[in-house]
């Protein structure tokens, strides 16, 4: 733990330097976002002076076959409302997703700026930790990178699910997201456009605690060593009754025009007998403004008490850029799964229709 404060400090140091020789400021696109307030620079509807409004409609159609478990098929649809507030020095967000299930509240934060580069932030927010957003509008493809999020977010796979929460020995319902959460709590923000820093506590990271025991934590720090080049490092921790969890990741993007390459490297220390440790390479190359291409390749090793397993899944997306508001986007991806009990393969194909305003 002493070396990873070392390293935040050590980045911190450096991110300042950066700042102070070229001028940066947090306005500029090719900064980094780490920490800033995103809320006045996000694109919309304007509702008024002080009120913005976006949002998206994301129809997709889901195929999934496992050998040995069958396979699924179905269309799923949901969609986002933003409304975004700027009444600065305060400004504030309230998201609003649906689905065929129901409607629910993701997201409601506000944020107090003491200046340009630093605020805090309280509310219902989603973590930092990863390189992949949260939303499919910041995706590079149409599913997310690592298989066990696949298998979450696709109703067919309830069965994998079940058989992992259960060498966890937790319920399904108790079996957290390791990525990208929306949670309560409090949020300190620092960003100059090259240098970001975010420090947040709050009642769960992985599973809503409610302060009744213990807190949960996440520290992060991005740094753009020049336009294009980002390196980000951020660590969470949760420790109550029903889970302990440590939360390492760290990523590197590079992303000079039209190409993004990126890398990424999680580790997650559930308890003392399981962890998992995962990487994540991808190229994304924008060949015209109609059509770009993803290829990405993730790997995860899993220690669950006395089981292990491994997985190797690769995945091509083709995004089309219909019109400004339409996208198109076909993805395929193959997962081989390498475990004590067997071997297994799966195949996922998705075709995505992503309406924003």
């Amino acid at each position: 733990m002493k070396k990873l404060i070392s390293l935040f400090i050590s980045l911190a140091f450096a991110g300042s330097s950066f700042a102070q020789m070229s001028g940066y400021s947090s306005s500029q696109s090719d900064g980094t976002t780490l920490g800033a307030n995103e809320t006045l620079t996000a694109d919309g509807i304007a509702l008024g002076n002080a009120v913005k409004l976006r949002g998206y409609v994301d129809f997709v159609y889901s195929y999934y076959d496992m050998n040995g478990l069958g396979d699924d098929a179905r269309f799923t649809t949901n969609g986002d409302l933003d409304f975004l507030f700027d009444l600065s020095p305060v400004t504030g967000e309230v998201q609003i997703n649906a689905t065929k299930s129901g409607v629910g509240l993701e997201q409601i934060f506000g944020r107090y700026s003491f200046n340009q580069d630093f605020g805090i932030s309280f509310g219902r927010q989603v973590t930092n930790l990863g390189f992949e957003s949260d939303e499919p509008t910041g995706l590079y493809s149409v599913s997310n990178a690592y298989w066990i999020d696949s298998i979450r977010n696709h109703p067919g796979m309830k069965e994998e699910l079940a058989s992992v929460a259960n060498e966890l020995d937790v319920s399904e319902s108790q079996l957290p997201k390791l990525r990208k959460n929306y949670v309560d709590g409090i949020r300190a923000n620092y960003n100059n456009g090259m240098f970001g820093l975010s420090f947040g506590i709050h009642d769960g990271y992985w599973a809503s605690d409610h302060f009744n025991n213990n807190v949960a934590v996440d520290l992060a720090a991005s740094i753009m060593f020049f336009p294009g080049l980002e390196a980000r490092l951020g660590y969470a921790h949760q420790d109550d009754n029903n889970s302990d969890i440590g939360h390492f990741n760290a990523w590197l993007a590079y992303n000079p025009g039209d190409l993004t390459l990126a890398f990424e490297f999680d580790n997650f220390d559930f308890d003392s007998n399981s962890e998992m440790w995962d990487i994540m390479l991808l190229a994304n190359y924008q060949f015209t403004d109609f059509f770009g291409a993803t290829l990405r390749y993730t790997h995860e090793d899993w220690e669950l008490g006395a089981v292990k397993f491994e997985t190797d899944r690769i995945s091509l997306a083709l995004l089309f850029s219909i019109t400004e508001h339409l996208d198109i986007n076909v993805e395929y991806s193959h997962t081989n799964l390498d475990a004590s009990g067997g071997d297994a393969d799966s195949d996922e194909f998705y075709v995505e229709s992503l309406v924003s305003f």
